[in-house]
């Protein structure tokens, strides 16, 4: 294994729970075959001590088992096998984790927005979907939004957060674009799902907009939170990163939050409507 795909699988291993030197002692395991850890502890540089006490880890983990020879040999399971059922397990850990974080973290969050006039401005994929998400499980009367491109990997938690609000009696407006720039994006009948929880949903081909779209999402909720977010996918068509600019009880922003939104449902899209018929 070379060096750069070495410090990519240890960091992969990192990711579920491995400490660095767990990971490396791993992979010298799986490369060397029946060893001690005496032989691994001079292979890899640590002490016995640590190098035991990885090898116990590991263990516990699935991912390697011992003889009962004097000294004691190691060897690591089929990664085939035992790294699925390792992840397995650690999904479910953090399925178990995430539920009782939500439930517990949920009762002490301050949700009640502030009445001053606030602009946040959010970084990175993870961030900017999760103000978008919380705008939209916050939404008490009506949510319009306008997006230009739909992820495969945020595309089920926008459907949960629309099927939510339409079922607490939040009047949802959808328009989606079929957007041919952007390559990691949901077919147009995972799309039209959406049209399940929404008073008006328009899905709009590609022959309708044959610019290249703006890489934006916009999002008015209550006529007074206003999110606009931008992906940075035109070079590649993949969604390499976003920004998000939430504007709360701006004034200058609810002229877009009470007239121009539900403006463009009424008189824009409606005459999209008329022409598809």
């Amino acid at each position: 294994m070379g060096f750069a795909m070495e410090t990519k699988v240890v960091s992969l291993l990192m990711g579920l729970g491995l400490t660095e030197a767990e990971a490396k002692v791993y992979i010298r395991l799986l490369s060397e075959g029946s060893v001690t850890a005496g032989e691994l502890a001079k292979l890899t540089r640590y002490s016995r001590t640590k190098v035991y006490e990885i090898l116990e880890k590991l263990q516990r983990e699935g991912l390697v088992e011992s003889y009962p020879t004097r000294p004691t040999q190691f060897k690591a399971l089929d990664p085939s096998v035992s790294i699925p059922l390792f992840v397995q397990h650690k999904r479910q850990e953090l399925e178990t984790a995430e539920d009782l974080l939500c439930r517990s973290l949920s009762k002490i969050w301050n949700k009640i927005p502030s009445q001053d006039a606030q602009v946040f401005i959010n970084e990175g994929l993870n961030k900017t979907s999760a103000k978008f998400l919380e705008l939209l499980n916050r939404a008490e009367e009506n949510i319009y939004t306008f997006m230009a491109w739909i992820s495969i990997g945020e595309y089920d938690s926008l459907l949960d957060a629309f099927k939510n609000a339409s079922e607490r009696g939040v009047e949802v407006y959808i328009a989606v674009y079929d957007n041919p720039d952007f390559k990691d994006g949901v077919s147009p009948e995972m799309l039209a799902e959406f049209s399940t929880y929404s008073r008006e949903f328009y899905l709009i081909p590609r022959d309708f907009h044959p610019f290249p779209l703006p890489p934006v999402k916009l999002l008015v909720v209550d006529e007074g939170d206003v999110n606009i977010v931008f992906g940075d996918y035109l070079e590649t068509g993949s969604l390499k990163d976003a920004i998000s600019v939430h504007y709360h009880n701006i004034s200058g922003m609810s002229v877009i939050a009470k007239k121009i939104a539900p403006m463009s449902f009424e008189t824009f899209f409606a005459r999209f409507r008329r022409g598809k018929g």
